[in-house]
């Protein structure tokens, strides 16, 4: 049951990052390229996506982002897609929909990381 929860939170959190958009632009910014979500960290438990989504039944979805360097970006997640603004401020990409809430990616390490509802979702550069 947990499992199931945890994928519930996972792809409510993808969603909603989805439909982000925020801005500003920092054509400079180490943030700028193609990025793929590459682990997932919830209920004290580490996993790569494709284990946590082929545990989910959804193993065959496109799960990335493109932060480009005129301040936009685009993203497939989980079969949603959505595209935005973006605002660099060292170390964090903030993205903000249209309602004005935001989604903080912070960049350490070379890779991107957002916190959604205690989900845990890591990028590396593609």
């Amino acid at each position: 049951m947990k499992k199931r929860i945890a994928a519930f939170v996972l792809v409510m959190a993808m969603v909603v990052l989805a439909l982000a958009g925020c801005g500003g632009k920092d054509s400079s910014a180490p943030v700028v390229g193609k990025w793929k979500l590459t682990s997932i960290e919830a209920a004290g438990m580490t996993m790569s996506v494709d284990e946590f989504l082929s545990m989910s039944g959804m193993s065959d979805t496109t799960n990335e982002m493109e932060i480009k360097s005129n301040g936009k970006f685009s993203m497939e997640m989980v079969g949603e897609k959505g595209t935005g603004k973006w605002e660099w401020k060292e170390p964090i990409c903030t993205l903000t929909d249209e309602a004005g809430d935001s989604v903080e990616a912070e960049y350490k390490d070379g890779k991107l990381s957002m916190d959604l509802e205690g989900v845990l979702m890591i990028f590396e550069k593609k």
